[in-house]
């Protein structure tokens, strides 16, 4: 089909109004692979302010669509609502109005997809938002794995080292080494692994300099003709990658509008991009102290409901409902690493070798009148310090070393996850991150915090052992294991005299400093000072609430029959 020749435009215009496509531009072509993407009557607002109001646009497929505009009006925005990452009951964020997406078929058919959060969709992120963890060709095979079509691992290998040697991305480094446009390559590579109709490119070449950049868009068009994916771009670098495109689509912020450019007017695209938006005088006004006070508040409760509906919630939360368990033990792994590796039992054992030296020492140099009543005391000073050591002085004090160092750990982790996208990659490519990350954050401390406490007991209890013997060096060490663990051992089982109400409070304690690590780091970054407050809140909150943990316990477990 020929496309009729529009009419020559008048002197500067506006972007032109295309809510409504004309059919010639609609079908250019022959129907292409790939599927088309139809906004209608869409409107869009963050924070109050407007961004869309009530417009239409197509996105055809098995093309590349460029989303232009200027900064802060709603491109990325939109970019992720059609990744199906921002839900409609979104607080900040509101959109209304239908998103579809047709599927193209030899014949021309199409199906239509209502909800486009079903809807597999890559998205290749400006930060790339690739996993440092894992290796470039194990950034694929998680991708590839999780993905619809989703292929064992032997299948997902193969295709991610055709990938890599297609993309020229090496395979034989570690992926945090990777230049930026190696990186950018790897992203495009796990994005075309996951098999989806729709790839989003979201800054594709930002951050790169004009050589990378040039690269980075014939890669774009050379993915695009030999996959036949229909490609979406929000950039500024309009210069560089609008010679790869085939359709164009300025965001408007004078009439908020998504408008389709005719070719003609791209050689204009500078004067059209020009004109930034006004700023907002009122939105940039501060509010007034009370107003912020009353919303920190708000938010508070709001987080505290929300923490007590995720504790009551907790049974569902430590199900391994995981799409590759494959996947899901690597996290699993990566995070008891975190919480449980060398350095924490090395940190946990000179604590315990600490506590057990002091306890021991100090009961017996400032006993009173030492020389009288020590030989009448010595073996009940010997039950009361092993049953201290093990009932609550190793207890509260690893648990807090475990909040604020492992905690700490943890909820760095996290937010640097989510400051470089990676939960939205996850996203993505069909992970969820409840079931991703936060069932393993909780069973590497569920598992981690027993045994580093039970460790740092078994360093004091030498500790205690060594330091009794440089004064007692007479009485021996069969006298001091009768005596230190008199109060402990239970007749006829392997087990210390309470035990269930030592492992009990542990258990409380790793899932509270879990579930406040998860919810510090999981809150939203822009910048890595926020990922450092993240950490001080998870600090504070998770001390706060094990020293709680073990107030409570101590009016019940001391008090219950033993």
């Amino acid at each position: 089909m020929t496309k009729s020749q529009p009419k020559s435009p008048p002197p500067n215009p506006s972007p032109p109004d295309c809510t409504t496509p004309a059919a010639d531009d609609i079908r250019e072509q022959l129907p292409a692979a790939g599927t088309e993407i139809v906004l209608q009557n869409f409107s869009l607002s963050a924070g109050g302010k407007p961004l869309l109001d009530n417009t239409s646009v197509h996105f055809p497929a098995g093309k590349i669509t460029l989303i232009l505009g200027c900064s802060g009006v709603g491109k990325s925005l939109l970019l992720r609502i059609l990744a199906g990452l921002i839900d409609r009951d979104h607080a900040a964020i509101r959109y209304s109005g239908e998103i579809r997406f047709g599927a193209h078929g030899a014949a021309g058919e199409s199906s239509e997809v209502r909800d486009h959060r079903n809807q597999p969709v890559a998205v290749v992120f400006q930060s790339f938002a690739l996993f440092d963890e894992l290796t470039p060709a194990e950034n694929i095979e998680i991708a590839v794995e999780h993905s619809s079509q989703a292929v064992g691992a032997a299948s997902s290998n193969q295709k991610a080292r055709e990938l890599l040697s297609e993309l020229a991305v090496p395979g034989d480094r570690p992926t945090s080494v990777l230049s930026g446009g190696q990186q950018q390559r790897l992203a495009i590579a796990r994005a075309l692994g996951m098999d989806t109709d729709v790839v989003l490119y979201d800054e594709p070449t930002s951050g790169l300099d004009t050589n990378t950049a040039a690269q980075v868009a014939e890669l774009v068009r050379d993915t695009q003709k030999r996959f036949g994916r229909t490609s979406i771009i929000v950039t500024h670098d309009y210069a560089t990658l609008v010679d790869v495109a085939d359709h164009v689509v300025v965001l408007n912020h004078h009439n908020r509008s998504l408008q389709e450019l005719p070719r003609e007017d791209w050689i204009r695209l500078s004067e059209i991009l020009g004109v930034p938006p006004e700023a907002d005088d009122a939105a940039s006004e501060d509010p007034p102290m009370l107003q912020r006070i009353m919303a920190s508040l708000q938010n508070a409760l709001a987080a505290s409901g929300e923490f007590l509906e995720q504790f009551v919630l907790l049974p569902f939360a430590l199900l391994p409902r995981w799409r590759s368990f494959r996947w899901g033990g690597r996290v699993t792994w990566h995070y008891l690493k975190l919480v449980a590796g060398w350095s924490a039992c090395v940190y946990i054992a000179i604590a315990g070798m600490i506590i057990g030296f002091v306890a021991q020492d100090f009961i017996f140099r400032y006993l009173p009148f030492r020389q009288y009543t020590e030989p009448l005391l010595i073996e009940n000073l010997l039950h009361a310090t092993g049953f201290s050591l093990y009932r609550f002085l190793v207890p509260i004090l690893c648990t807090i070393l475990i909040a604020a160092r492992s905690g700490a750990a943890v909820a760095a982790d996290v937010g640097s996850k989510v400051y470089g996208n990676q939960l939205d990659a996850m996203k993505t490519i069909g992970m969820d991150p409840l079931r991703s990350v936060r069932t393993p954050i909780l069973y590497a401390f569920l598992v981690g915090t027993p045994l580093l406490t039970f460790l740092s007991y078994g360093v004091a209890s030498v500790t205690s052992a060594v330091a009794f013997l440089s004064t007692h060096a007479t009485e021996g060490v069969a006298f001091w294991d009768a005596h230190f663990h008199r109060e402990l051992r239970l007749p006829a089982s392997v087990f210390y005299k309470g035990t269930g109400w030592l492992v009990t409070k542990l258990l409380t304690c790793a899932v509270g400093i879990a579930m406040i690590s998860w919810k510090c780091g999981v809150a939203p970054k822009q910048s890595a000072a926020d990922i450092s407050r993240g950490v001080t809140r998870t600090i504070l909150w998770s001390t706060l609430f094990t020293l709680m943990v073990h107030f409570v316990f101590s009016f019940l477990e001391f008090k219950a029959p033993q």
